[in-house]
């Protein structure tokens, strides 16, 4: 089973604290999962927010269907999707 069909699982269980980081990179996209009821793995998400975001990418919170919803300029445990964007680079 995929860690997409898993998370789409846990969440419909009803767990509610799964979460997750997706990292576009130029290499594809990463998916990190996490539970929001865990300190530790909360704690490693936070870390991965902060190295993110000032390595240049952008965080924004998706909504429901998948959809851009907001900028994140700090770590929120409570967002379902993360999605960490590379900063376009012009040339």
């Amino acid at each position: 089973m995929s860690t997409t069909q898993t998370f789409r699982k846990n969440q419909s269980r009803g767990t509610g604290t799964k979460r997750v980081q997706i990292v576009i990179d130029r290499f594809g996209d990463t998916r990190h999962e996490f539970d929001a009821a865990d300190t530790a793995a909360v704690a490693l998400a936070e870390e991965r927010f902060r190295e993110l975001t000032r390595s240049g990418f952008r965080a924004a919170a998706l909504s429901g269907d998948g959809s851009p919803n907001r900028l994140l300029n700090k770590f929120d445990a409570q967002v379902e999707q993360t999605l960490f964007i590379p900063q376009l680079k012009g040339g």
